[in-house]
This record gives C-alpha cells, sequence and structure tokens, in this order.
C-alpha cells in the first residue's frame, strides 16, 4: 500500500531515522502503530477494570441513582454563573 504522509509527519520519520534506532520508515510506522495498539489496548482496560468495579459497587448498594433533574439544576446553574447560559 502506498501512502503519502503529510510533511510533519514525513519530518518526524525521518528524525527517528536519522537517530540510528530505525532504518527504515515502514519500521518507524511499525513501531509507532505498535505502541498507538498498546495505548488503546490499556484504555479499555482501565475501562473495563472501572466498569467490574461500578458492578461490584452497585451490587453491594454502595452506589444510588443520580437524581438527573438535581444534575442538570447545577449544571445550569454553573453555567449561568459562568456567564453561558441565562
Amino acid at each position: 500500500m502506498a501512502y503519502r504522509v503529510p510533511a510533519d509527519v514525513e519530518q518526524l520519520i525521518k528524525e527517528r531515522m536519522a537517530l540510528g534506532a530505525y532504518s527504515s520508515e515502514d519500521d518507524v510506522l511499525r513501531d509507532a502503530l505498535g505502541a498507538l495498539e498498546q495505548r488503546e489496548q490499556e484504555r479499555l482496560a482501565r475501562w473495563d477494570e472501572r466498569n467490574h468495579l461500578a458492578i461490584k459497587q452497585s451490587n453491594q448498594g454502595l452506589s444510588k441513582p443520580l437524581d438527573d433533574q438535581q444534575v442538570l439544576a447545577r449544571l445550569r446553574a454553573r453555567l449561568a454563573k459562568e456567564g453561558i447560559l441565562e
């Protein structure tokens, strides 16, 4: 697959190669995509962990339902105070 990268990305790739850690543009891109995949997997794992904790706490009766009207009232008051909402 041939792909033309923007000039700023091309410059970053060349800088990485100039440091000597990579022997080709493909190696830089492969490593960058691998790091992106790892970051995404870590983010999903954190979300999953927090979700399981929330379910556990809910099942233990440690949480309570949100009062949506109270939340909206607080939001409207905050926006009015900041001059965003009249």
